[in-house]
């Protein structure tokens, strides 16, 4: 989704784009972390909400109170002729509307940090899935809870601030429901494509086979469907967004003229409803033609003439043109290798070691800093084809009424966009200075190569893991064929087809070396055992890993030797039942780890 800069900077206090993300990578990398798993992670995740609320609160009071106290001070200056105090205190008045944003930062951060205690100490992740018991991929939002909890408690001293220091007008409950709205938009892409993972594993048979067998098909299949999901994810947005056409008239006719001499195509233009005269701006979404929107907020057609209008509109045709829209998709698949490439990475250099958290760091600074400044360079972009199809004095004068109300906000650099002030002098310096534009080219290939060059690297430390789960996830997903078709009674042919399948696939893994061998002869083990033709396979390994003991010299050594022993007499006991009852292997190789 691109858009052209908001009036003022909502973006980063309601649509929580980059604190959505972290959240969600932190229930994730804290799954099966938690200390304390239990009464208390409910009591945790109860808490935190409160307690942000307070701090907020607290906060929130202090800067309101300060700002009412320079307002007063200012008006009594003003009247009493003191210019050059008027001016310190017009000075501070700014620096107070400055610095609201990175408060709303500070505010961000901590919520976070409170969501990471409530995840990795006291376990919420853990007591999800394991007390409330919701199944895998449906327990997205459960995990989500204490997180969108403590932020809509932040909206409360939000809502306080921008009603007192910009003169907001929107009651607390529309307040509320706008934020709501903003977070849902970006939750509800994740959602879906998690809610379709988690239907495809579990009423398509192979697909939870082959999900539990590859590691990495499952990183694939979540990264094709995210391809799929974002093709709809439009509709959504469009459903979430109170929103509807605009109107016939000159207005419409105007824009629709202008995409169609452009070959540019959009399906719909639509006006959404923010109830109010603060949040001025516009976007376009959509990857296929048949799901492309531009959206264009009532305040924005309220504040803005026909034409500048209209160079908003090509402002967000060209994030079309462009194709920057394929460009952020392709980043979120470079997000992924590169923290997959991370991981493996820091692997190779201190192998057995748990580099979840570094990678997460690593990779959000990836995300902030390279996405951020490519993000930029596609609006100056975006900018430059809104200049040469319209005026670059009319997209001046749009920049110049959206800063109007604040002048900080003409100064103010944001994530994903230049300041105003920036963004209209380098209008104004490519139109004298033509050649200027190859030096911003230059910079947007520069971001881009970067991106490019960290996903082939991570992409070229995942070669060899990926190699090794092909091979040993060949073995075991003909492992669990062939478990499977034995129990059900299939065609002899085909079961020993399957067991002459797995053998060889099992060698195969045997042949990696190192930590495969023993899997690979436990594959070996259960085929023998179930088929009957060596009932003592597992005796043999018990045997072959006794003589392993008495000649380990490390504590660390002998244990795994221990849990291998354990893990042959389970599978031996549990392989025997399998082939007497004609059931599968798995099911009662977990009825065994469970006596």
């Amino acid at each position: 989704m691109e858009g052209i800069a908001p009036a003022r900077r909502y973006n980063r206090g309601m649509i929580n784009l980059l604190g959505i993300f972290v959240a969600i990578l932190i229930s994730q990398g804290t799954r099966g972390q938690g200390v304390l798993v239990g009464p208390e992670s409910l009591a945790a995740a109860l808490l935190a909400i409160p307690v942000v609320l307070f701090f907020h609160n607290s906060v929130a009071s202090h800067v309101i109170d300060r700002w009412h106290l320079v307002r007063l001070r200012l008006a009594a200056a003003e009247q009493q002729g003191m210019a050059e105090y008027a001016r310190e205190l017009s000075l501070e008045r700014e620096s107070l509307l400055r610095r609201a944003p990175a408060m709303r930062l500070g505010t961000d951060v901590l919520v976070l940090g409170m969501y990471l205690l409530v995840c990795f100490v006291f376990g919420w992740p853990d007591y999800v899935a394991g007390v409330l018991g919701v199944p895998q991929y449906l327990n997205l939002l459960p995990d989500m809870l204490p997180y969108l909890g403590m932020l809509a408690a932040t909206w409360i001293g939000q809502w306080r601030m921008e009603r007192a220091m910009r003169g907001v007008d929107w009651s607390l409950s529309r307040f509320a429901m706008f934020n709501a709205r903003a977070n849902l938009m970006t939750l509800a892409p994740i959602l879906l494509i998690y809610t379709a993972y988690w239907a495809l594993t579990t009423f398509v048979p192979v697909v939870n086979d082959l999900r539990q067998s590859f590691e990495f098909i499952e990183v694939a299949a979540q990264m094709t469907l995210v391809l799929v999901v974002m093709a709809f994810v439009p509709v959504v947005v469009r459903m979430v967004l109170p929103s509807s056409k605009l109107p016939d008239g000159r207005l419409r006719r105007r824009l629709e003229t202008f995409a169609r001499d452009r070959g540019i195509r959009v399906n719909q233009i639509l006006v959404w409803r923010t109830g109010g005269g603060i949040f001025a701006t516009a976007f376009v979404i959509g990857l296929i033609t048949p799901f492309r929107y531009v959206f264009i907020t009532d305040a924005l057609l309220k504040r803005m003439t026909e034409d500048e209008i209209l160079a908003v509109f090509a402002h967000e045709l060209g994030h079309v043109k462009h194709r920057h829209l394929y460009w952020l998709l392709a980043f979120i698949l470079s997000f992924t290798v590169v923290m997959l490439g991370v991981v493996t990475g820091a692997n190779l250099l201190a192998p057995g070691g748990s580099y979840e958290f570094f990678a997460l760091a690593l990779v959000v600074l990836y995300g902030y800093f390279v996405f951020g400044y490519i993000s930029r360079r596609f609006e100056r972009q975006a900018d430059a084809f809104a200049a040469e199809h319209t005026s670059p004095e009319l997209l001046a004068s749009v920049f110049l009424k959206l800063g109007a109300s604040h002048p900080h906000l003409m100064r103010k650099h944001g994530w994903r966009h230049f300041s105003l002030e920036r963004r209209v002098r380098e209008l104004v310096l490519a139109r004298a200075h033509p050649e200027v534009n190859r030096i911003f080219r230059a910079e947007l290939v520069r971001g881009i190569a970067i991106a490019i060059g960290a996903t082939l690297l991570g992409a070229l430390l995942l070669i060899k893991p990926v190699r090794n789960d092909v091979v040993t996830g060949l073995a075991t997903y003909s492992l669990n064929q062939y478990d499977r078709e034995r129990a059900k009674g299939a065609d002899t042919a085909r079961v020993k087809a399957l067991r002459e399948k797995t053998l060889e696939r099992s060698a195969a893994m045997a042949r990696l070396g190192g930590e495969f061998e023993p899997v690979a002869d436990w594959y070996a083990g259960i085929v023998a055992e179930l088929s009957g033709e060596d009932t003592t396979a597992f005796d043999k390994l018990i045997a072959k890993s006794e003589a392993e003991l008495e000649r380990a010299t490390g504590t660390d050594q002998r244990r795994e030797i221990e849990a291998w022993q354990e893990l042959y007499r389970h599978s031996k006991a549990a392989a025997a039942r399998a082939r007497q009852h004609g059931t599968t292997f798995t099911e009662e190789f977990e009825k065994e780890r469970k006596r």
